[in-house]
């Protein structure tokens, strides 16, 4: 087959991908070991029909073009929507056969089904009871701050509310799935470069409390890879899916160095991807506007929840924010409200040197960075023709060693 039509092929099977990660419908697959590095996706002559008689040897498979998107080489990353490979090594890295917690694994082990809540609050279950740790971070401490989250993305609805915050100065924090970080680096890159909080949202977006330690793991450190591979940045901060988090999940995310950004109001625009809903799309900004008025008694700030994955909401976050600055309230990321670093580590990495309307070719890719400095956001370097690419097996593994570094220096504090 030539390498035109694969290419064809594969952008095909690639566009297909479920977009609603609200209602995902991959089964879970956990792996009950520790499973090696992921393989390239290929494609592969198909078998010969049983009917018809064999007309020689069967061909042999033809090697897949590189999965490169926007000037990123996303090939080796796992399968999109579907629970990401466990590599054994990280689990060693991070140290997270060392959990010693007490909290089981909760039924049912899958993505559709909201995991059985525990019979008391022993186990600080977020999901179930709202108990929340000191450790969690879910609202702003300043009454006059309001930190507007969105998650699940990039789509191709981020940059028209990109828009909208660049046109007052204002920040906000975008919890990414690693799943879509493929389908659009170029939003994501625009989302760092614009000074906006990037934070882990997992790779396949579970219910964790029913995932495996290493499972968790995984999820979350294939999103911060595909975030520092195009970015540079390695995130500080973690939300899980649903909010669905007790003991156990904090533990594998603070053994991952980072810290848990939950949220202490939700505009339920979720709802309005179900296309069975009663909710309306006004009601979000209802919501916003009795907060407002709630504000005047409150005694902290807030730190909102919407998704901008989907059209209908993410057109309710662009007359949301003009609601929250003209209600004079501060705009600021979620790491900023909290006088936190968002960032465990940033390298400067360049942009691809290609045309934005191209979004699949064989231009050099831009390589996973190693390590670096622990700041804010960089700016890039134009460019990149001239980076190479190596192992990604090498790199992921020195990322991976540095963000445990980083990890054991904050356990240490």
């Amino acid at each position: 087959m030539h390498y035109c039509s694969l290419a064809v092929v594969l952008l095909a099977i690639l566009s297909s991908a479920p977009l609603s990660q609200a209602y995902p419908q991959a089964p879970p697959g956990q792996s009950a070991a520790p499973a090696p590095a992921p393989e390239p996706v290929s494609v592969s002559a198909p078998a010969p029909s049983a009917s018809a008689p064999a007309a020689g040897p069967a061909p042999a498979p033809t090697a897949s073009p590189p999965l490169i998107k926007f000037g990123y080489d996303f090939s080796q990353y796992p399968k999109q929507d579907a629970p990401p490979v466990i590599n054994a090594t990280w689990v060693d890295t991070f140290g997270i056969r060392s959990i010693n917690s007490n909290v089981p694994q909760k039924l049912p082990a899958n993505a559709i089904e909201y995991p059985a809540c525990p019979a008391t609050q022993d186990t600080c279950d977020w999901s179930c009871y709202k108990c929340t740790l000191p450790t969690d971070d879910l609202f702003c401490p300043s009454r006059d701050v309001w930190a507007l989250t969105y998650d699940d993305g990039p789509s191709e609805e981020t940059p028209a509310l990109l828009d909208a915050l660049k046109a007052i100065n204002a920040k906000a924090t975008f919890c990414v799935v690693g799943s879509r970080v493929i389908d659009r680096p170029q939003i994501l890159r625009r989302i760092f470069e614009e000074g906006h909080q990037i934070c882990s949202h997992t790779w396949s977006h579970r219910f964790l409390t029913s995932q495996s330690n290493e499972q968790i793991m995984a999820e979350f450190e294939w999103t911060n890879l595909i975030i520092q591979q195009v970015t540079g940045a390695r995130p500080a901060y973690a939300r899980p899916p649903f909010g669905d988090i007790d003991n156990r999940v904090r533990a594998v995310i603070e053994k991952m160095g980072m810290k848990t950004l939950l949220w202490n109001r939700d505009t339920l625009d979720w709802n309005l991807a179900n296309p069975t809903t009663t909710f309306q799309s006004s009601w979000v900004l209802g919501n916003f506007t009795q907060w407002i008025a709630e504000s005047k008694t409150s005694s902290t700030g807030f730190m909102s929840l919407e998704h901008d994955l989907y059209r209908v909401s993410a057109a309710q976050a662009l007359l949301a924010v003009k609601l929250v600055a003209d209600a004079k309230f501060r705009l600021q990321t979620a790491a900023e409200c909290f006088g936190q670093r968002p960032y465990l580590s940033v390298v400067a990495v360049p942009v691809p040197n290609i045309p934005p309307e191209v979004g699949f070719g064989s231009v050099s890719p831009i390589p996973l960075p190693t390590s670096g400095p622990i700041g804010g956001n960089v700016a890039s370097t134009n460019g990149g023709s001239s980076v190479s690419v190596g192992s990604l097996a090498a790199v992921v593994a020195t990322a991976v060693t540095a963000a445990a570094a980083a990890a054991a220096a904050l356990l240490v504090a």
